[in-house]
């Protein structure tokens, strides 16, 4: 199987449907769409094709180390957009994330598999709980041309190179990296840039409703790649994904 010709052909789709899900119906949905597995799905994918199921298994711990990651991530961005350009804010995001990932890759085996998903969820819903809401403000009006196309080129050598990595990484950093914020930050520079931090704050907040549908979909393949089929395991995890990416949705509108 041409794992590369796969790559190449996916990733560009899965980043255009997703950009064109945020314009269509807005940033909290886009936000939640985002959200959702489609980096991580496919090197989950990709790591299993390559380099086995155990590796893809044993990966999980990391992408939950990741996923916390991208929640400083998150907080980091969005205190600072308050004040500051988009560059500014990116830059201080990912030193929260990669800060933060390396704090937790030191405490890695304090704690299974269960008890890390287990805090991902509790921090999932703290953050969704105490997530700052901005005041509205006007949009800047700035565009960007040819910006999918941007989104389509990042996403795509990203993934590749996380896959072609993952022998050298090995099971726990490329798990940590497979959530590395790229759809996050896209999403979160583009939107600032052309509608302010108001617009920014509402695409995060959808990413935050987002990832315990997204933490559960790994989970859940760490419990089924062993003993089901590849396509039976991600059917499985996906249609969890959905279900709970709803009812998260519900509940931030009833309640947040």
């Amino acid at each position: 199987m041409n794992t590369l010709l796969i790559k190449i052909i996916m990733m560009p789709l899965v980043i255009g449907g997703v950009t064109i899900a945020s314009k269509k119906w807005g940033n909290l949905v886009g936000g939640i769409i985002a959200s959702m597995p489609w980096i991580a799905g496919p090197i989950m994918l990709f790591f299993t094709f390559e380099q086995g199921v155990n590796f893809a298994v044993d990966s999980v711990k990391g992408i939950m180390i990741g996923v916390i990651g991208v929640l400083a991530f998150c907080f980091a961005y969005i205190y600072s957009a308050v004040k500051s350009k988009w560059h500014i804010s990116l830059f201080l995001a990912y030193l929260a994330f990669i800060g933060t990932t390396i704090l937790l890759k030191t405490l890695e085996n304090l704690m299974n598999l269960d008890l890390w998903f287990l805090l991902v969820v509790i921090l999932s819903l703290l953050g969704i709980k105490v997530f700052p809401h901005l005041e509205t403000q006007s949009a800047s009006g700035q565009k960007l041309k040819y910006d999918i196309y941007l989104r389509m080129i990042i996403i795509t050598v990203f993934v590749t190179l996380i896959t072609y990595l993952a022998k050298i990484l090995g099971p726990t950093w490329s798990g940590i990296l497979t959530p590395f914020p790229i759809i996050t930050a896209i999403l979160a520079a583009f939107t600032h840039y052309t509608q302010g931090a108001y617009g920014t704050s509402i695409i995060l907040r959808g990413i935050l409703t987002g990832f315990i549908g997204f933490a559960s979909f790994l989970y859940l393949q760490a419990q089924l790649l062993p003993h089901f089929s590849i396509a039976m395991a991600f059917a499985i995890g996906f249609i969890v994904n959905i279900l709970l990416n709803l009812l998260m949705q519900y509940l931030v509108k009833k309640f947040v």
